[in-house]
């Protein structure tokens, strides 16, 4: 009889501990849910402890410049950008259909980066030409444009990059 009360006994508490560790696994799992929770709203409303930036095409604005070997200066051939008075200029190279859009721009201040998301246009044929859109990025009130030290573009593939700072602009 006694082999039948300690036996219970045992049974209760393999149950209790089986318990305790669905109940630690449960409180985990809600855990890592959180963490993703909260990391999916920062990256999807503006990111890296910053308000987002305003963003247009403006073609108005003139093309940027680089120094080459020798000493001269010419047209920026690529991705750049450059600091100007209130707002970055940036030049995006790509074909002219469907040409680079911009999907958001944040600043992460800790970094002193500027980030540049392109929308992802899906798979949709390009032509060969290349264009240089140049885009006025606008700071939310509170940063400076003088801060940026990077300008990083993300891709439609999820690849980054940092692009250069330009030299100068043309006159």
């Amino acid at each position: 009889m006694e082999d039948k009360h300690l036996y219970r006994e045992t049974q209760w508490d393999v149950s209790a501990e089986e318990s305790r560790a669905h109940h630690g696994l449960v409180a985990i799992g809600f855990a890592v849910l959180a963490v993703l929770v909260i990391a999916f709203c920062i990256w999807t409303f503006g990111g890296h402890g910053g308000a987002a930036w305003e963003f247009e095409a403006d073609d108005a604005l003139p093309i940027m410049t680089v120094k080459v070997t020798g000493g001269n200066t010419v047209a920026a051939p690529g991705d750049y950008w450059y600091s100007r008075d209130g707002f970055v200029q940036l030049q995006l190279s790509g074909g002219s259909i469907p040409g680079e859009e911009i999907e958001r721009v944040t600043y992460d201040a800790a970094l002193k980066t500027l980030t540049v998301k392109l929308k992802n246009q899906g798979d949709v044929p390009t032509t060969m030409d290349i264009a240089l859109p140049e885009w006025r990025l606008e700071p939310p009130s509170g940063v400076a444009v003088s801060e940026v030290e990077h300008v990083k573009i993300t891709y439609q593939d999820g690849s980054t990059n940092e692009v250069a700072k330009a030299d100068g602009l043309a006159e």
